[in-house]
């Protein structure tokens, strides 16, 4: 019970930096101050969790890995939520990465696979098909999932990677921060030119983007160390699918604070998706 909350909580921090950098208004920008910002969250908290001594030593090599999929895993993810709808690229996001994350899970892991597997698969592609863009905006709705299922390629091999490094005796601290500072330089260059303007206006005062950039930052440095505190006790495969509940608070916050309204055969690829990812469970 104890890690099904933890989990929960991990999920609604998770859509909750997502939400802070779609209401930013750049969210690229937003993005790269929220992984500066949660490094930073993630050195504090350093001293609350004790390591043994060759704990950072075996970190350092799963760390760098993870932290060139988190890069391209941010740059993603703030391009998407640039030009798309918080409630459709979450809902791809995450139900793409488990499409592909189960499966290897189970091969490269070893990790079961339930008896309900092929049926929640037929829910996830139905689903995610369900929300491929149609009507007016059609080439940005293009773009927005495209970039979302780039991003969820990079959600698969941030959780295959960290949990090989946990299994090698990686602590969740020192991998998180040493996979955050070596994400930041990609995050960084992916602002392109001008980038330390962006940077500064993504914190000017008095339009609430610095209490955005705060929170986001906070959320998901929580959301992480959560994350992979449960992992060192789960499988991969069974946490992404209780972390996958942040679907639903995604859209929760797309509609209540965003104002986002989904045509009606995108919301049922949403509640599909939504339907897979619990059904893919153990």
């Amino acid at each position: 019970m104890l890690a099904v909350a933890l989990m929960l909580l991990s999920a609604l921090l998770n859509a909750g930096w997502n939400f802070a950098v779609r209401r930013h208004g750049d969210a690229e920008a937003a993005t790269a101050l929220v992984v500066l910002g949660s490094l930073g969250w993630a050195l504090l908290s350093t001293p609350l969790w004790p390591l043994p001594v060759d704990a950072v030593d075996r970190s350092i090599a799963f760390g760098v890995l993870a932290g060139v999929s988190e890069g391209f895993y941010f740059v993603a993810l703030g391009r998407a939520l640039r030009i798309g709808p918080l409630g459709a690229v979450y809902t791809i996001t995450r139900g793409a990465s488990l499409l592909l994350l189960w499966p290897l899970s189970h091969l490269l892991l070893r990790e079961p696979a339930g008896s309900r597997s092929f049926v929640a698969v037929a829910l996830l592609l139905a689903g995610l098909l369900l929300l491929a863009p149609s009507g007016p905006g059609r080439a940005t709705g293009r773009a927005a999932y495209g970039w979302a299922a780039l991003c969820a390629c990079f959600i698969v091999t941030n959780h295959l990677i960290y949990k090989e490094g946990l299994a090698r005796g990686g602590a969740p601290v020192p991998l998180y921060a040493i996979a955050l500072a070596t994400s930041l330089p990609i995050v960084l260059a992916g602002l392109g030119r001008g980038r330390a303007a962006r940077l500064a206006r993504a914190l000017r005062p008095g339009d609430g983007r610095r209490a955005l950039v705060l929170f986001g930052s906070a959320a998901v440095a929580a959301s992480f160390l959560i994350a992979l505190y449960v992992l060192q006790r789960h499988g991969a495969a069974w946490m992404m699918t209780v972390r996958n509940s942040s679907i639903a608070f995604a859209q929760l916050f797309g509609w209540t604070l965003l104002g986002e309204r989904p045509r009606p055969a995108a919301a049922g690829g949403v509640a599909l998706v939504f339907a897979g990812a619990l059904l893919i469970g153990p």
